[in-house]
């Protein structure tokens, strides 16, 4: 029996992947219309995806409960019923939500190596291979094999940890009453079907255990797992003297939480070196959090005169877990550092034959649907409140920078370039930049993902998830410090 039972599993993961590579009417099994530029029907295929996996069970006799989440009406199944072939059609409905709404994938092959369908076609072998029936298994298969991704735009799948830590402290999305879309999703009986159930999370930290023996899996940022990040040399601000009278040097922590609990004593410091001749800015290591921390702290005080604030693009991919936001998916989010549209939104090959964007990558214009240029509206001041305009620092400011910044850190290091604030010296950025976040349930299991919505590329139409390049890289046997006070040194400069 248990023969039979692996023989089928193997021939549904083998039609699995032969529609995989079927026509444009197929994506992984699940039936769709071809989308246009001129139609969308936005709300019937977001409703059809779901009509199309309300199917009967013929191997399990369940009693499943039904209940209308977002205007559609969901399959709650029983904890231990679900087959591999439910495990297989919730990996499929993720890939084909990330290949319909999510903006990045493309970036993400390109600027950090991590192609999707291989990742995809790793998980489907694990699963079709797994020795038991365990959903908290079964995630953390998919969570091992989609590591990768993880980051690029803030893809994530929810684990037991990430869940509870996000249904009270929910980062990433809209604001206000109306804009909770995100939480309500996390509180609906779906999500609570897998998060809710011990059993579930259990055999998840039972799966994190078994891939530990697996080969190792590498995320640009995070590192390999099994393993995980390393520490980082330091987790709060540093304010230090590198030469008297001549370099100073600020570290701004692990995270912009850090930096603004830091505020004070960063402009006590600007007062002491006004008059040097150069100061350092380390952002390496920082993992973002409120970019306007960065400005308010970092940036404007060593400014005289207002500045204009720069402009971006933002592209987006026209799917129904997009277009769910409605009229809020242009409202100003801390996520997309404050950004709004300085004009109507047009399709996004109107964007690029109307501007002028030589580092716009054309490959990716398949995947876009609609963008516009946008920004924030009030030019950037000199927080003459906070610290007088007297010690605004006039030297040569130089930032340094590594593949681990990301987002909020990723504009950072946008608002420097852009701006012109700064010397860019060490690595190119880790990016993590794509607006706010868009979450979406695995159909059977109720298992959660999210990623971000925008495509946002710089002035020159790169988009900032493929890291902003230093001016200068780190040179030979050096890191971007010692390669600093070498060209400071050398008058290399």
């Amino acid at each position: 029996m248990k023969r039979l039972f692996m023989l089928l599993s193997l021939i549904i993961a083998a039609l699995v992947i032969v529609a995989c590579e079927a026509d444009n009417g197929t994506i992984y099994g699940l039936i769709y219309e071809e989308r246009t530029h001129e139609e969308r029907p936005y709300e019937d295929a977001h409703e059809k995806l779901y009509e199309e996996l309300h199917y009967e069970d013929e191997l399990h006799e369940a009693k499943y409960e039904y209940v209308e989440i977002e205007g559609i009406k969901r399959r709650i199944m029983p904890q231990g019923s679900l087959t591999v072939e439910h495990f297989l059609e919730d990996l499929a409905y993720m890939v084909y939500v990330l290949e319909n709404n999510f903006a990045l994938l493309d970036v993400a092959r390109w600027a950090h190596g991590v192609d999707y369908r291989e990742l995809a076609a790793n998980a489907r072998e694990a699963v079709v291979a797994m020795e038991e029936l365990c959903e908290g298994i079964f995630m953390a298969l998919v969570h091992f094999h989609f590591y990768p991704l993880m980051i690029t735009g803030h893809f994530d799948i929810f684990t037991p940890t990430s869940y509870d830590w996000g249904i009270s402290n929910f980062y990433g999305g809209y604001r206000g009453r109306k804009a909770r879309m995100n939480l309500e999703l996390m509180r609906s009986p779906l999500a609570y079907r897998f998060y809710g159930s011990p059993g579930a999370r259990s055999g998840f930290y039972e799966g994190r255990r078994q891939v530990l023996g697996y080969e190792p899996t590498y995320n640009r940022i995070m590192g390999y797992f099994p393993g995980g990040m390393s520490e980082p040399l330091h987790t709060g601000v540093v304010t230090e003297i590198i030469e008297e009278g001549r370099i100073a040097y600020i570290f701004t922590g692990a995270n912009m939480q850090v930096l603004r609990q830091q505020q004070s004593a960063i402009f006590n410091f600007y007062r002491q070196i006004s008059d040097f001749e150069h100061l350092i800015i380390d952002v390496r290591g920082n993992l973002g959090g409120n970019a306007d921390v960065f400005l308010n702290v970092i940036v404007r005080p060593t400014l005289t005169e207002a500045v204009e604030a720069p402009y971006v693009f933002q592209f987006f991919q026209d799917g129904p877990y997009v277009r769910r936001f409605g009229d809020m998916l242009f409202l100003s989010t801390t996520s997309s550092g404050y950004l709004t549209n300085l004009e109507e939104y047009r399709t996004a090959r109107e964007v690029l034959s109307s501007n002028d964007l030589p580092e716009f990558n054309l490959a990716d214009i398949e995947r876009l649907d609609y963008g516009a240029r946008s920004g924030r509206v009030s030019p950037l001041t000199h927080p003459s409140t906070m610290v007088s305009t007297e010690y605004a620092f006039s030297g040569k400011i130089w930032l340094l920078t590594d593949h681990t910044m990301m987002s909020a850190a990723q504009l950072a290091a946008w608002y420097s370039m852009e701006l012109g604030f700064a010397t860019r010296v060490g690595e190119t950025t880790g990016g993590a930049l794509g607006g706010p976040r868009t979450l979406a349930f695995m159909p059977n299991t109720g298992i959660i993902f999210y990623f971000d919505i925008f495509y946002i590329t710089d002035s020159r139409g790169r988009p900032l998830e493929a890291g902003t390049i230093p001016h200068y890289f780190n040179r030979e046997g050096m890191d971007a410090l010692e390669t600093v006070l070498a060209m400071i040194e050398e008058g290399a400069y």
